[in-house]
């Protein structure tokens, strides 16, 4: 499977975005909630009972309907602020999809330098099988002495162990690259792809430049000052009085000859605003914005910090991948053949053997550090700048 593959599944398929997007549910809750016409239900009431006089005794009846109202526009604030936590909520899903974007790179990497590894130890584990024969056959010549065999016996199952080591270090970074994604660990990803040449970074004024107007985070941030100046509002809103109006109908019982009287009348309540004015939601309302704002200033201060750091590591890392050039890396095969050749020939023994074989396997594992601190490094640029650096250019390659 290939990175562009890879990450497509990983958008569908990823865990951590599955339960990002079930967030929504809770902003479509908050819609239901504020679409509501009136917050309150309407109020019947009912009342009878007997009028005592002189003359005799009659039956009075009462009944009454009842609604309190918002009047001051809370309804058109609540979806306002239900709509605002709606774009909050679009807001981290997108920054949490990017994460998970971010991680996929930088794991298909690692997998593909532990894949490397594996490789290596493949090579090195063939290059003392090779030199346990020669030694061998020097041996019962009697042309070395029986402990250089023991010695190549030993180095031959240390390379072996080694060889588990990396195939076990490969295996567990495709099961974490599995568990990002979303794939099933019982078949981890087959990989397609070869590790890229190094690259310098863009110019810090690009990065910030871009990450202002692209980073998931920023964005995350600037929503959530918008949700909570809306929720200020709807605070503020909601101190107004609602006064409650109705119709009441009476029917008075008259036990002389006139008869009972039928009164109906139009009922206005209003709250005075003197203790309750929403003083805890409006407080908490503004505590909130302040945080909000805070975190969306230290989020942008931050950011220039952390580009510059990410942008000066992938830059240390890709000067070092360098360094070791084009014709040291490739010829790791071409150098053991001329180790052993010269072991075999007896231009050196087998303690310089080993001693050349093991500072060229160094020399390899080096070179690979410093190509996935450079591969970690891009991901966590790419992660703060909200796009990808360049476009994949990974040839398909053979499996890994």
């Amino acid at each position: 499977m290939s990175l562009p593959a890879l990450l497509s599944w990983a958008d569908r398929h990823s865990p951590l975005l599955l339960v990002a997007r079930a967030t929504r549910s809770r902003a479509d809750s908050a819609r239901a909630a504020a679409s509501v016409l009136q917050p309150a239900n309407p109020e019947v009431s009912f009342a009878a009972g007997p009028r005592f006089g002189l003359t005799g005794t009659g039956v009075d009846v009462e009944a009454g309907i009842s609604q309190q109202l918002q009047v001051a526009g809370e309804r058109g604030l609540r979806l306002a602020a239900a709509s605002r936590l709606g774009e909050l909520t679009d807001a981290e899903i997108e920054q949490m999809r990017w994460a998970v974007h971010a991680e996929v790179h930088a794991l298909f990497h690692r997998a593909l330098v532990e894949a490397e590894r594996v490789r290596l130890a493949e090579q090195v584990a063939e290059f003392q099988r090779d030199v346990l024969g020669v030694v061998e056959r020097n041996a019962q010549a009697g042309e070395t002495a029986p402990l250089n065999a023991r010695l190549a016996r030993a180095e031959l199952a240390q390379a072996e162990q080694s060889l588990v080591a990396a195939r076990q270090s490969r295996n567990v970074a495709l099961l974490r690259l599995a568990l990002v994604a979303g794939w099933s660990p019982d078949a981890p990803p087959s990989l397609r792809g070869e590790l890229d040449a190094p690259r310098d970074p863009p110019p810090s004024e690009d990065l910030e430049a871009s990450a202002a107007r692209f980073t998931p985070l920023l964005r995350q941030r600037v929503a959530a000052v918008r949700e909570a100046q809306s929720r200020v509002d709807l605070a503020d809103r909601e101190a107004w009085p609602r006064p409650t109006v109705g119709v009441q109908y009476r029917r008075e019982g008259n036990p002389t000859s006139e008869g009972a009287y039928d009164i109906v009348m139009g009922a206005l309540t209003v709250p005075l605003s003197g203790f309750q004015r929403n003083q805890a939601e409006r407080a908490r309302a503004r505590a909130d914005r302040a945080v909000a704002e805070a975190d969306l200033a230290a989020a942008q201060v931050q950011l220039r910090v952390q580009l510059a750091e990410a942008r000066s590591e992938m830059a240390a890392a890709a000067q070092r991948t360098r360094a070791y050039g084009a014709e040291i890396l490739p010829r790791f095969a071409e150098n053991l053949a001329l180790l052993r050749r010269s072991f075999e020939v007896g231009e050196i023994d087998i303690l310089a053997l080993l001693v050349g074989r093991e500072r060229f396997l160094r020399i390899q594992s080096d070179a690979l550090a410093a190509q996935l601190d450079y591969f970690v490094a891009m991901a966590a640029l790419e992660r703060l700048v909200g796009v990808d650096l360049w476009q994949d250019e990974h040839s398909e390659g053979t499996p890994r």
